[in-house]
């Protein structure tokens, strides 16, 4: 297999990542997709582990995971059935309450199902264990699911990744989200600085 731009970042990533306590690992998942480097994605598959927080099915949205390996994880279970529903969420279309690089990367599901296929794996994965976090999870998937089945083009190529990490101001529409983004982190630090003077 011939070698990747970024073989030498994801090594270094998936190191550092494997010493990190579990929690922090899984909050910190999210960096694995920004290498653009396709091998992520089995690093992900072999480490995905409790507690599965959404940052691991984001970083496999942003990774362009297809259906019929979403389907493998959803029949697997545990952490990776998690992951799965995660994933599947994170190819909704962009909301303000996604991070930036989230937005501008619009992952968009590839090989996505037809609704009544997706509605039957959701149902045997209901069958399969309807725990508060898996019930949460399918609710939100069936309220996006046309968002989540949209097809087209995505916002950033795979490749184009870690380009989106380092300088996203280029890419398509990546302007009026940052500046979005901005406005809302600005009033926040100037609420929280108020609140911040009022006690002190």
């Amino acid at each position: 297999m011939a070698a990747h731009p970024s073989d030498g970042a994801l090594a270094w990533l998936t190191a550092v990542l494997t010493t990190q306590a579990p929690a922090l690992r899984s909050s910190n998942a999210t960096l694995l997709a920004y290498t653009g480097n396709p091998a992520a994605l089995a690093w992900i598959d072999a480490n995905v582990g409790s507690p599965v927080a959404g940052q691991w099915g984001v970083a496999a949205a942003l990774l362009a995971t297809p259906w019929p390996r979403i389907v493998d994880w959803l029949q697997r279970g545990g952490p990776h059935r998690l992951m799965a529903l995660d994933t599947l969420y994170a190819y909704r279309k962009p909301a303000v309450n996604m991070s930036p690089l989230e937005q501008i990367a619009a992952p968009v599901l590839p090989q996505a199902p037809a609704r009544a296929e997706l509605d039957a794996a959701l149902a045997a994965c209901l069958a399969a264990s309807s725990t508060p976090r898996i019930q949460a999870a399918v609710n939100s998937i069936n309220k996006h699911a046309d968002e989540i089945l949209r097809g087209g083009p995505r916002g950033v190529a795979v490749a184009d990744l870690p380009r989106l990490y380092l300088d996203p101001a280029p890419f398509k529409d990546a302007s009026a989200i940052l500046e979005r983004h901005e406005a809302v982190v600005g009033g926040m630090r100037q609420n929280l600085q108020n609140l911040l003077k009022g006690i002190l």
